[in-house]
């Protein structure tokens, strides 16, 4: 399986408040024909393809502000302008509050979602991260909080079900082993230190493979610092998910061949964490497409976990 389809109900273009719609239209300069919802995310924030009547096309972003993931939008937005120029990330044409509605706008991209299990794409994301860690390090842009600082309490997963929040029903060996699991979590934190700008949320609808085969990078709503390894490890986990093993790619890749393998064991374990618990935690606010998303990658990971690890 290359794809996973995320069936999340976005807000579309014809459903946002005139005034909205009208400001947007006058900040670019001409109407919009059509606007046309991209696939992917867990937000039901409007995420559209603007073709405007002028032949040009953008790619906008719309969410309420009292929404729970509007201030990403706004971490977003203030990250994407900040970028160095060489990132190979969207331009942003505009940010804008009105009317309760915080509005991004970006220059379009053609191109589509990689598939992990076509070398040549795989190749080429492979390489764009390795770039971005290089491009990226020391960290370029001000007040960007540390990966611990960021994540710290949600990668704390095991740790949790350890203590017996949530844990009835774990899979057999999470539950034989939760307590080496909290263990081994609780080392991630110091393995992860460093000074590179990391993006912490890649995985396939979050990169765009334009026509000449490279690679775009966009949504830079999680950004932290950390060590220039951590994105990939990140990024792997979403290979499990697509049915990619990862081990031999961490073992060849320049961000990571040379790492201690127990530091690496740390963030994997923590990620595997955190995914298995917040797919137990009561609904509330999640979306039953993020619910299903997390406990899918739960069950990846805890499996490459499992073979990296080698426990019974």
């Amino acid at each position: 399986m290359t794809e996973i389809e995320i069936p999340v109900s976005r807000i579309a273009w014809s459903e946002l408040p005139i005034s909205v719609r009208g400001e947007i239209e006058s900040r670019l300069g001409a109407g919009v024909r059509s606007g046309s919802t991209q696939p992917g995310g867990f937000s039901r924030g409007m995420a559209s393809r603007l073709a405007m009547v002028d032949g040009r096309t953008v790619f906008a972003k719309a969410i309420p502000i009292r929404d729970r993931f509007a201030h990403r939008y706004r971490i977003e937005g203030d990250t994407a302008t900040q970028l160095p120029a060489e990132i190979p990330a969207p331009a942003v044409r505009f940010m804008l509050e009105i009317d309760g509605w915080r509005v991004l706008v970006f220059d379009d991209v053609t191109g589509r979602h990689p598939r992990f299990d076509q070398p040549t794409e795989l190749a080429a994301v492979l390489a764009v991260v390795e770039d971005m860690a290089r491009m990226l390090t020391p960290n370029p842009l001000p007040d960007v909080p540390t990966l611990a600082d960021d994540l710290g309490s949600d990668l704390s997963g095991w740790r949790k079900l350890a203590g017996g929040e949530l844990a009835g029903n774990l899979d057999e060996w999470s539950a034989r082993n939760v307590d080496r699991l909290a263990v081994l979590e609780s080392g991630w934190e110091r393995a992860t230190v460093g000074q590179t700008l990391l993006h912490t949320d890649l995985r396939a609808d979050n990169m765009l493979v334009r026509p000449d085969g490279t690679v775009m990078i966009v949504d830079w709503s999680w950004p932290s610092v950390g060590a220039a390894w951590v994105d990939l490890v990140f990024l792997a986990t979403a290979f499990a998910l697509h049915g990619v093993d990862p081990e031999p790619i961490l073992g060849s890749h320049a961000l990571t061949r040379g790492v201690d393998p127990d530091a690496i064991s740390a963030l994997v374990c923590a990620l595997a964490g955190y995914w298995i618990r917040e797919s137990r935690r009561p609904g509330g606010s999640q979306s039953v497409a993020l619910r299903r998303h997390r406990a899918e990658s739960g069950r990846a990971t805890v499996a490459w976990l499992q073979r990296r690890v080698g426990w019974k």
